[in-house]
């Protein structure tokens, strides 16, 4: 269980969303912050997939990967 305190402003805008949205103030919180996550996630896998282009520039046409995944 998690338990935060919000400014009395910050509580309001999140109640009023959360009516918005149609769901509970815990389901609004719970899926922003799943949100998040999956995009921190998605930054990461993105930056390790930087990097590896970074230490080896190695690239394909679209032609070459399919003929090397034998669909082409």
């Amino acid at each position: 269980m998690l338990s935060i305190r919000l400014n009395p402003q910050a509580e309001k805008e999140l109640k009023e969303i959360a009516k918005f949205e149609g769901v509970s103030v815990s389901d609004y919180v719970r899926k922003i912050i799943n949100e998040k996550l999956e995009d921190m996630y998605d930054m990461k896998l993105a930056e390790e997939a930087h990097m590896g282009y970074i230490n080896n520039p190695e690239t394909f046409s679209h032609d070459e990967v399919g003929k090397r995944l034998g669909i082409k």
